[in-house]
């Protein structure tokens, strides 16, 4: 517990009250009739600061998302007095994660996803005042909350290449399912238009599983530092591959990601690409020479081997994409 600068200064005003009283006269003791409700103020906001309880809060678990997006934080607090809450940023996250309520009461602020990987929001430091604001406390709470920020993707030129390189045309990967209600990542081409004007319901056709020659391997690897331009890159690769209809496998540094396709391997192969690091793309050399596509990055950029053709990244991509946000709604 400690004095505010409103409470230093009401430390001065006694003081001169004091020194003025050893001079006397009639202005000695206007200062002194000032000072005894100063010097009561000062103790009932120490009574009052070491009353209140240790404050708790619950603060909301922010979407994940990329690059640049901003969220919206919601922090609870409970406990008493008059509190300036500040919630503490990991170094891939900006704002002003601080603010002033009457618990219990909420604070929100914004934050701007800086960088890719596992971000923390908290932990929060609490300094309660008393009403008058001359006195308080500081208090810690660890209560942590974890932000995963994905890589940023850029929309591939001509995603078709991937169809064309890789695996056969789509009609011809797989066989007629079911029918299915229309979801938002659903490609409008697998509209069933005839079963939807006749149910005056949107509906999509569902294939069977891809098969194995409608699959694309990816493998990604950088040298020290630009783990973060490979994961870009691959990012990009990836959501290109599953847009078009083809079952992806992916290997880097940090582990392989099983052949799967949908809107939920999207998001696995995104989670892997923002937690990676630099290296050879699985356990040894030898897994990135056998893929479809070898993505390298070092110091002379991103190379992106497709059919044994290396080409840079740039000459492939071309404007900045958001699959999740973009296409669900939701990251």
């Amino acid at each position: 517990m400690r004095l505010t600068r409103r409470g230093y200064g009401a430390v001065g005003v006694i003081l001169v009250a004091i020194a003025m009283a050893f001079v006397g006269g009639s202005q000695g003791r206007a200062l002194n009739a000032l000072a005894a409700p100063v010097v009561v103020a000062l103790l009932a906001g120490a009574v009052q600061v070491y009353r209140v309880r240790a404050p708790t809060v619950d603060r909301s678990e922010p979407r994940r998302g990329f690059p640049g997006e901003r969220r919206t934080v919601t922090v609870h607090v409970e406990g008493g007095g008059v509190a300036t809450v500040t919630d503490a940023l990991s170094a891939g996250l900006d704002g002003d994660a601080t603010g002033t309520v009457d618990p219990p009461g909420t604070i929100e602020y914004d934050v701007r996803l800086r960088e890719r990987g596992d971000q923390t929001i908290g932990p929060t430091t609490i300094r309660v005042r008393d009403a008058l604001g001359l006195v308080e406390r500081t208090h810690h709470v660890e209560a942590r909350t974890d932000l995963l920020v994905y890589p940023a993707v850029t929309r591939v030129n001509g995603e078709q290449l991937f169809r064309r390189t890789m695996g056969p045309e789509i009609d011809e990967r797989s066989e007629f399912d079911r029918l299915r209600e229309y979801v938002p990542g659903d490609r409008l081409r697998d509209v069933h238009w005839k079963s939807t004007a006749k149910l005056n319901e949107l509906l999509v056709t569902e294939f069977t599983d891809p098969a194995d020659d409608d699959a694309v391997s990816i493998a990604a690897g950088a040298d020290p530092d630009h783990d973060g331009e490979m994961a870009r890159a691959t990012a990009s690769l990836v959501v290109a591959a599953l847009r078009v209809g083809l079952a992806v496998r992916l290997t880097v540094p940090a582990g392989t990601l099983p052949r799967g396709y949908g809107q939920t391997h999207r998001r696995n192969a995104l989670e892997l690409l923002a937690r990676t690091g630099p290296g050879q793309a699985g356990e040894a050399e030898a897994s990135a020479e056998n893929a479809d596509v070898r993505v390298w990055a070092d110091s002379d950029g991103v190379t992106v081997t497709i059919d044994d053709e290396p080409r840079s990244i740039e000459a492939l991509t071309v404007t900045p994409d958001n699959p999740l946000t973009a296409e669900e709604g939701v990251a």
